[in-house]
């Protein structure tokens, strides 16, 4: 299977020829390659968390890509349920295991600390998961949060094909 999805950048001197890798602890699923499914959310990423707050003129980049999937090596937590239900229970597991552990509820820092440390999903080469987008700028209902936010984070950097620079907006 092969999916398009996007990228978002902070505009560089350069286009990139390459996505720029994700890590911290910030990062929902640990270290890796970031993609949005959805172009719309991938402009919206751009505008709220690429845009440097008062510093203008500024603008951001928007790259498209394909990822290759193998299905042997995919979490897919949007669409598949039995993947959701088994990504659930591991990191609730998890969160069991620590608060008991720390007597609190673990934090993301915690459980990527733990992903990295424990290389968790290491053999999982990519990883679709949603939330959900709590702000009714990209919904067309008020307060009725029907669409997913797709987000995309592949781990092995053979899976990214195409990518390509697709549009710079500006930021207002």
């Amino acid at each position: 299977m092969i999916l398009e999805a996007y990228h978002t950048q902070g505009r560089r001197d350069k286009i990139l020829n390459f996505p720029r890798i994700a890590t911290g602890n910030e990062q929902w699923l640990g270290d890796g390659f970031y993609f949005w499914q959805d172009y719309e959310f991938a402009s919206w990423w751009g505008r709220e968390k690429k845009c440097p707050k008062g510093k203008y003129p500024s603008s951001y980049d928007i790259y498209s890509a394909n990822i290759e999937i193998d299905k042997d090596n995919f979490i897919d937590t949007v669409f598949n349920e039995e993947d959701y239900y088994e990504f659930v229970k591991k990191v609730e597991e998890f969160a069991k295991k620590f608060a008991k552990k720390f007597k609190k509820k673990p934090n993301l820092g915690e459980f990527n600390d733990f992903i990295a440390d424990f290389d968790l999903w290491k053999e999982v080469e990519v990883i679709r998961f949603q939330d959900v987008p709590a702000n009714n700028a990209l919904i067309e209902v008020n307060d009725f949060f029907y669409k997913k936010r797709i987000q995309i984070r592949v781990n092995n950097p053979e899976r990214i094909s195409n990518f390509a620079h697709s549009k710079n907006l500006f930021c207002v």
